[in-house]
């Protein structure tokens, strides 16, 4: 398989789009250690959970020393683990604004130079950072969901280290990619009312929220070797919501 032998760590893999990451790195051959504040109820083979709050420096340091225990080594890292809140410009609090970016923006650039000297020692090194599509564009407005500002700074954000990054670290060896999922029906939107959710769905001309293993899928080939000249990419996973 595409990525046999390979170790990987994911964050906030317990559940939604992480979860889907985890089977899918697994099912491609990889040996997955992922990262949240709790564990799931079953594990696929090849994964082991470890904890991690990733707005906290030392549980970054214990992951590390748990990966490099088990495994040795670390070949690919999947910044996953994000957070919102539905509150626009205005009405977004101080403490939102810390807990988004700190989730959303410190701990990639955090778990990058937590696994820098492992990265570095891989010879198929890969970083993919989960953006979103509303790091680029704004959502659609009333009677649509209310933005997260907050959300959306931090995921323009973490796209700008992504290209950085990957143009810092090519040197290196390291790959840095971003994948921009569109409408998920994950735990981030199963809030929604079906009229909040509508006007989301039906921008993409696809028309229908995307499956989690879509997303999944666009991550083990941006981690894979099949895809050692692409670095630097923001790749939309989005039904072709942003091309309309």
């Amino acid at each position: 398989m595409q990525l046999d032998g390979l170790v990987a760590v994911v964050t906030g893999g317990a559940s939604g789009l992480g979860a889907a990451i985890v089977d899918g790195l697994a099912a491609a051959g990889a040996h997955v250690v992922y990262g949240d504040l709790r564990d799931r109820e079953h594990n696929p083979a090849n994964t082991l959970y470890h904890p991690l709050d990733v707005r906290d420096r030392d549980s970054w340091d214990d992951l590390a020393a748990k990966v490099r225990a088990t495994h040795g080594r670390l070949d690919i890292l999947v910044n996953n683990a994000g957070v919102s809140t539905r509150k626009d410009l205005l009405d977004t609090t101080d403490d939102d604004w810390d807990r988004i970016l700190r989730t959303n923006l410190w701990a990639p650039w955090t778990g990058i130079r937590t696994f820098i000297a492992d990265l570095t020692a891989s010879r198929n090194a890969a970083v993919v950072n989960i953006g979103s599509i509303y790091g680029q564009i704004p959502p659609p407005p009333p009677p649509a969901a209310p933005s997260s500002v907050a959300y959306q700074v931090s995921k323009a954000g973490l796209h700008m280290l992504t290209r950085t990054a990957a143009v810092e670290l090519a040197p290196r060896g390291i790959r840095v990619n971003s994948v921009l999922p569109g409408v998920f029906v994950t735990p981030l939107l199963q809030t929604l009312s079906d009229e909040q959710l509508r006007p989301r769905v039906e921008r993409a001309p696809m028309g229908r929220p995307g499956d989690p293993a879509d997303v999944a899928a666009a991550v083990c080939y941006l981690a894979a070797p099949a895809a050692s000249f692409v670095t630097g990419v923001l790749l939309p996973v989005d039904g072709g919501y942003t091309a309309s």
